[in-house]
Parts: C-alpha cells; sequence; structure tokens
C-alpha cells in the first residue's frame, strides 16, 4: 500500500498556524490525518478521519511520511 502526504496550513486567531497532515491512499481517499498548532503544542490525531475523501488535493502543500509520523507519534505520547 503507497501513501502520499499533503498538508494545508490555515492560521488560528491568538494560537498561531494550524497545520492539517494528511495520509491519503490513491488520488484522494484520506486514510489517517492530523493537526497540529506548534505555537501551543496542540495535536488531535484522526485515525479514522470524519472526512473520507480529499477536498481539493491541488490546494495541498507536500509533505512527507517522516513528518506526518514524527508528529502522529508525538500526539499519541
Amino acid at each position: 500500500m503507497s501513501f502520499r502526504y499533503l498538508k494545508t496550513s490555515q492560521p488560528i486567531p491568538g494560537q498561531g498556524m494550524s497545520h492539517t497532515l494528511y495520509e491519503v491512499e490513491g488520488e484522494e481517499q484520506i486514510n489517517r490525518m492530523l493537526t497540529y498548532i506548534p505555537d501551543t503544542a496542540k495535536i488531535a490525531l484522526y485515525p479514522n478521519p470524519p472526512v473520507k475523501k480529499l477536498f481539493a488535493p491541488e490546494r495541498c502543500e507536500e509533505s512527507s511520511q517522516e513528518e506526518f509520523h514524527r508528529i502522529w507519534e508525538e500526539g499519541s505520547n
């Protein structure tokens, strides 16, 4: 099984930038996702994400397996 890793970012007033990272299978199928706000160290993990299909993948930046797994591990602890 081969995954791609993508991310989006947006400012959250009073908290800093929020990053949402996606583990995507195929073209648009979201396997797992997480949100991360570095300034507050908040991490939310979604092993069974509420959204299953990636909307507008062309608006996402490329991420990496290493980045996704590192943040996932931080959020699991």
